[in-house]
């Protein structure tokens, strides 16, 4: 290899280098067909992992957020929009928080399984607004199924989560 092209390659190399990803920035906006420009920034610096946890989100408000590739002399890439998944208080993953506006939950109850999750009984008047609730009316020794549904302020539910048995002692 000549001179010419050895220092070619190593300036090939250099700028390479250079633009090793150092991590990404995170952005956030309400809406999500607002011009990019205008999506606040969250980070200062790069966060090097893929986890990020949005300690300004109020609960109730419903964010979209993008992420730009940062490199070693702090140039940004395009924006992209990452796959984000949800945690719930049980530690269970979801691949996205469908509830906007979430009230609560709503607790049905039934002594078949079997019976259409349309006939069971709902236990609740208004929406249980934490994941505690004490079923009254109970005989001890009988078993009963159980199961949620979270629901938001319009009353529109989320699908059945899994059906419970359950044992009154």
């Amino acid at each position: 290899m000549n001179k010419h092209k050895l220092k070619e390659k190593r300036k090939q190399m250099r700028e390479k280098a250079g633009r090793k990803p150092l991590g990404f920035h995170v952005y956030r906006s309400v809406d999500e067909n607002l011009p990019f420009v205008f999506w606040e920034k969250l980070t200062d610096e790069p966060i090097k992992d893929g986890n990020f946890n949005d300690q300004a989100a109020e609960i109730g408000q419903r964010y979209f957020y993008k992420l730009t590739q940062v490199d070693a002399e702090g140039r940004e890439s395009a924006p992209v929009t990452p796959r984000t998944s949800f945690t719930d208080h049980a530690g269970n993953v979801s691949e996205q928080n469908p509830l906007v506006d979430f009230a609560g939950y709503n607790m049905y109850r039934s002594i078949d399984k079997n019976v259409p999750l349309n006939q069971w009984e709902r236990r609740n008047k208004e929406p249980i607004p934490t994941t505690e609730y004490k079923d009254e009316g109970v005989q001890s020794g009988e078993i009963y199924f159980y199961y949620v549904r979270a629901v938001d302020s319009k009353g529109n539910e989320s699908a059945a989560g899994e059906i419970l048995r359950v044992v009154r002692k």
